[in-house]
């Protein structure tokens, strides 16, 4: 192990710690302190040609001081310079005085700015304070209960009682803010002799008038006729300890799906919106800033992002056309405001993780016992497992009379002493940093931004080589050029490296006994290593992967007459990826063998480079008019882009210096790969908005596309679109009940995209060049391909949506819901005709011939409000589909196997299971008295007694139930027609995918969570962790003890054969059936977060304006179904045999100046 590593790690993490603790405690501090320090001692100033207003702000960051003035007082006045050095408070207001006119009165730590004669002397003045009281109303007149009012400037603050009514002791010229959810917060001045104050609050609209990002151009939300969601990433992504957008994605937005494969460092994620859209799979659309981003989401820094949008009907993302089947999201990044002033922004997040769920194993005793009730009499490595138990017996009764963990009995080693092998291999705390920095402003005519990002996380292998790191550098700057003509830049930069061992092989920690040494063990006299998880992964080489992701966006925006926009964007992006792939030869020790051997008979070394060259052209403008009621706005534009991906891998074997891998430094044959591609995207696109009254809602898209993945005759398809909605609430004759519901929204719509998911060159028959078998001369003669069979006249699936919902806003905006009904159909999937004879030697070509059908629905619901001084929200998402093939033409047969997910039959559910109805384990009573032997095997059956075909039963073995009442079990001829004994036990789909998320706040305090699951989901899972000793050598886990014996009859798993899936009564046991189906439902707490921003009257003394900090959970707990160390919502690929899933604590602060 790499001590000195874990010691800079531990030396790391602890500063960190320590000077995130000594910030917080000088910053508590401060307002003691500091503050009364400036205000005593001689005070240096300096400002030139300043505004007045700016001069304030700086001196009150100098002396702690708040100005307090009507903006009005500061109209008309010229800058200030001011040159004091050593000077007092007053000395500083005199000659502010001086040059301005202004007078100035210190009350308690306030100056008092106004018009009138200069002053000179500034003596300070005690605020006199009186009682106020009032009603606080709404805008018909009803009392608001638990409404805020507080006076400005301070902490003092109280609620209206039941019947709206307060009572607060207010400064004399002080200022009270009224606020309450719902209502826009309003100031109220309390004049000179004042106690009594009447204050109606307006209701907020601000929902009714949020702006959507939506295909090239933003909507009020309230006019949106398709379905659409749209988040904002700061409200996403809160404090968590996430650093990838898809991450922060998954249970926020209602029909998006984000499901992971592992949890390593810098993994990936894949998303899918309202579920299959293809049997040739696919995933949406993702446009950075109107732009297909070519890189992973990963890649994004979330900082940068201002909001996330996601059209998911045919109606909201037919605008795109040729590739918005599966959905499109659109990334928004944050930009700049004109006549802002310069704004430093930094934040940082330390968090530690732990695998959430690892799997516990038997301990050596459980595990030999297995052995032997399994039928072993001498272990594969040659130990008698009679004289195994008996030592282990004696061991478990003396642990001390076997000191070095193992006895040795007639040149046999026996290993007794339990390890943890898991542990060895994952027991490091993963450690991960994520640090953000942005420095912003603008002036009248123009504005800009500048971030920075770095996230580095260690991973929780015991090695250095687990690791992924990313670096984000982003500018944007616009510049009014005229008054009709804006610029704007953006140049972007990510970069990410990722090591991961080459020997990580999680398999082999997954199977090895708990007995198995971890250490050193003496061969001959030598010490090598044992062949443990750990030790390969600490001993072989590295994987790397390398991808930078340079983006150039330019965009010209022209407004050359009222009520028109035209745009011209341009963005060229650069992908390049570098990939190493270095796999040692790694002598270790077998320690049931107790012998040497090595993981390979070579090295070998690859290493790979792609580029990916993308640049896109966007040319488009808009039009609003209104007349009379009637309101228009036209949108026409041109898209066109082009993408070019080529590729050069080397690899070679048997490395001269294992310490310095090198393609040319090797004696094995070297070997070199190349290939490119390419292909180009032309379209024009439009959008008609109506509306009348603001009531009735129309709009009309289409997009004309042409695509050169297709043969020339059939690239080009046209894809409209129609949404309709009604503003109910806008009629007359609702407006009675408008004070209850504000906004109620129905809405339809109905529309085409197209799918161009498939390869390019798919209608050219290619050949391509191979080395052929080993000739007599030791020569391997280049030979080439027979190409396959190509159609000319194939073209784009197409996918039509049908979608109705409504919006509703209700009880003063403080209830919001949203609900959609959708159905899809996807039309001439491409797939392989139908079925050719086998002496043609090839496959059929590719035609579209093939449909889908997915029905679903979604549900949104939000709550906001306030108690007292605390405001709480909490919000649900509900998602649900199912998908149906209804034309499938090269499936005649109707074959259906449990284990081909691409074989399809028409009429079939996507995701279906087929298997057998278990009925019970064999007994000794179903078989013919005396048949069988001492070991209780090799019997027969009673007549009428079912049993698998081709397999011999013994007692402890799987029956299942005789569907077809052959008395043969066996899966017919594996077609629907005839399915044997299976039926469809269960559907791998997701089904009720849904997010629940609140938050409270009181005073300065915060607290949020995040919970995320899935309703129902069925798993057919087949590996170590399901079934006890499922291959051959490998291990007992404690969830798998309650396995059939004669003396445990009524056991949850069958009986233990030696050689396990290679017997064929172990394999029969375990085929897919009823009762080892896992239900992969399962609820998960994704974040908890509680935080405090500290008080602005400490922070603003030393020149802060927001300053908070946190800590956070990420996936603290999970409750589900799944067997031990199996986690639910990781991709079933990995069956648990891959990284596994973290749970992470976190820390951190945010800062901004």
């Amino acid at each position: 192990m790499n001590y000195n590593l874990i010691y800079n790690k531990t030396l790391m993490r602890t500063s960190l710690t320590v000077c995130a603790i000594a910030l917080s405690s000088q910053l508590l501090c401060a307002e003691g302190a500091l503050g009364q320090s400036l205000k005593e001692n001689d005070i240096t100033y300096v400002v030139k040609q300043t505004s007045v207003s700016d001069a304030f702000e700086q001196l009150s960051k100098i002396t702690g001081f708040n100005f307090f003035y009507d903006e009005s007082v500061l109209k008309g006045l010229k800058n200030v310079s001011v040159q004091i050095k050593e000077g007092t408070i007053d000395t500083i207001l005199h000659e502010l005085s001086r040059q301005t006119g202004l007078s100035f009165k210190k009350i308690n730590n306030t100056i008092s700015v106004s018009r009138g004669q200069a002053n000179t002397s500034f003596p300070a003045v005690e605020q006199k304070v009186k009682k106020v009281t009032g009603t606080i109303r709404d805008n018909h007149g009803e009392p608001i209960i638990g409404a805020n009012v507080f006076v400005k400037g301070t902490t003092s603050g109280t609620v209206t009682d039941m019947d709206g009514n307060f009572s607060l002791e207010v400064p004399e010229q002080g200022t009270l803010v009224v606020s309450y959810i719902g209502y826009l917060t309003k100031e109220m001045p309390i004049g000179k002799g004042q106690q009594n104050v009447e204050v109606a609050l307006i209701e907020d609209t601000q929902a009714l008038d949020e702006v959507v990002v939506v295909g090239f151009a933003k909507q009020k939300k309230a006019n949106l006729t398709g379905s659409v969601s749209s988040v904002k990433m700061d409200e996403v992504m809160g404090d968590r300890p996430v650093p990838t957008t898809g991450a922060l994605l998954q249970g926020a937005v209602p029909g998006l799906q984000v499901t992971s494969g592992s949890g390593e460092p810098g993994g990936g994620l894949d998303f899918n919106i309202r579920g299959t859209t293809s049997i040739n799979g696919g995933e949406p659309l993702i446009l950075v800033d109107n732009v297909p981003f070519q890189g992973t989401l990963n890649l994004i820094n979330p900082n940068d992002i201002e909001s996330v949008t996601v059209l998911k009907d045919a109606a909201s993302a037919s605008i795109y056309g040729a590739r918005s089947a599966f959905g499109v999201v659109l990334i928004t990044t944050k930009g700049a405001q004109k006549e802002q002033k310069v704004q430093m922004t930094y934040s940082n997040n330390f968090s530690f993780s732990r695998p959430s769920n690892l799997p516990v194993k038997a301990t050596p005793l459980q595990t030999v016992q297995a052995y032997s009730d399994m039928g072993y009499i001498t272990y594969y490595s040659g130990q008698s497992v009679d004289t195994w138990l008996d030592l282990l017996h004696n061991y478990q009764a003396n642990p001390s009379a076997y000191p070095e963990g193992y006895a040795e009995d007639g040149g046999m080693r026996y290993q007794l002493a339990q390890t943890d092998i898991m542990n060895d291999f994952l027991s490091e705390t993963g450690f991960q940093q994520k640090h953000d920095f942005s420095i912003s402003g603008g002036s009248e005519r123009s504005s800009y931004r500048v971030s920075l990002g770095y996230t580095g996380s260690d991973g929780v292998m015991t090695t250095d080589m687990d690791s992924y790191k990313r670096y984000n550098a982003k500018g944007f700057i616009s510049s009014k050029i005229t008054n009709w003509l804006t610029g704007q830049l953006d140049l972007s930069y990510y970069k990410s490296d990722k090591g991961l061992p080459s020997g990580a092989n999680y398999s082999k920690a997954v199977w090895a006994p708990s007995y198995n040494p971890e250490g050193l063990i003496n061969i001959n006299g030598e010490d090598l290593y044992s062949g443990t998880a750990g030790n390969l992964t600490r001993l072989g080489g590295q994987n790397t992967i390398g991808i930078s992701d340079t983006r150039v966006f330019a965009k010209l925006i022209a407004t050359p007459i009222k009520d028109m926009i035209l745009n011209a964007e341009f963005t060229y992006d650069n992908l390049y990826n570098t990939e190493t792939n270095y796999s040692k030869r790694i002598r270790f020790a077998n320690a049931d063998k107790f012998s040497e051997e090595y993981t390979s008979d070579y090295s070998t070394y690859k290493r790979q480079r792609a580029v990916k060259n993308y640049t896109a052209l966007n040319i488009y403008g808009s039009y609003a008019k209104s007349l009379a009621k009637n309101n228009f706005t036209l949108l026409l534009g041109y898209n066109q882009e082009s993408y070019h991906y080529d590729y050069l891998k080397a690899e070679t074997s048997n490395m001269i210096n294992d310490d310095m891998p090198s393609i040319s430094q090797s004696t094995g044959v070297q070997k070199a790969y190349d290939g490119f591609s390419e292909y180009a995207v032309m379209g024009f696109f439009g959008r008609l908005n109506y509306d009348f009254d603001n009531r009735y809602l129309v709009e009309l898209n289409g997009r004309y596309d042409a695509s050169s993945k297709f043969p020339s005759g059939s690239r080009w398809g046209f894809f409209p679109s129609l949404s309709v909605g009604w503003r109910v609430m806008e009629e007359s004759f609702m407006e009675p009940l408008r004070d209850y519901i504000p906004e109620f929204k129905i809405r339809g719509s109905i529309g085409t995209v197209g799918n161009q998911n498939i390869d390019p060159y798919q209608f050219v028959p290619s050949m391509e060049s191979v080395k052929s078998t080993w000739l007599d001369n030791n020569n391997q003669p280049i030979t080439l391909k027979q190409p396959g069979l190509v159609s000319g006249n194939f073209t784009w699936e197409t996918v039509r949506t049908l979608n109705i919902g409504f919006d509703l806003s209700a009880l003063k905006n403080r209830l919001s819901a949203n609900f959609d009904l959708f159905r899809r159909d996807t039309k001439d999937m491409l797939t392989s005709g139908s079925q050719l004879p086998a002496t043609l030697g090839a496959n059929a070509p590719l035609q579209n011939v093939a449909d889908l059908k997915s029905t679903g629905f979604e549900l949104e619901l939000a709550w906001r409000d306030q108690i007292g001084k605390v405001h709480y929200n909490i919000g649900f998402n509900l998602y649900d589909y199912k998908a149906y093939i209804t034309k499938f033409k090269n499936n005649v047969a109707g074959v259906i196997r449990t284990s081909d997910n691409k074989t399809y039959v028409e009429g079939q559910r996507l995701g279906e299971i087929w298997g057998y109805v278990t009925d019970r384990l064999y007994t000794v009573d179903d078989f013919v008295e005396g048949s069988l032997d001492a070991n209780l095997k090799n019997g027969t059956l009673k007549d009428g007694i079912p049993h698998v075909e081709g397999v011999k039963p013994n007692p402890g073995d799987m029956m299942y139930k005789d569907l077809d009442g052959n008395g043969i079990i066996n899966a017919g001829n594996e077609t629907i027609y005839d399915p044997g004994d299976r039926k469809i036990i269960g559907n791998n789909s997701l089904r009720f995918q849904y997010g629940i998320n609140g938050g409270l706040s009181w005073n300065n305090f915060s607290f949020s969570f995040l919970l995320q699951g899935v309703g129902k989901c069925d798993k057919w899972l087949t590996n170590d962790l399901i079934f006890p000793y499922y291959y051959e050598f490998g291990t007992i886990y404690k969830h798998q003890l309650d396995y059939w014996t004669s003396e445990n009859t009524g056991a949850f798993f069958p009986r233990l054969y030696e050689t396990g899936m290679r017997n064929t009564n172990y394999a029969a046991n375990v085929r897919a059936q009823t009762k080892y189906l896992t239900n992969g439902a399962y609820l998960r707490v994704k974040n908890l977060t509680l935080g405090y921003t500290i008080p602005q009257n400490i922070i603003s003394k030393i020149g802060i304006n927001n300053l908070r900090v946190y800590v956070s959970a990420e996936n603290p707990f999970t409750f589900d179904h799944m067997p031990k160390g199996l986690d639910p919502a990781v991709d079933s690929k990995a069956n648990g045999l891959g990284y596994p899933f973290m749970s992470s604590y976190a820390f951190g602060f945010s800062i901004s100046l």
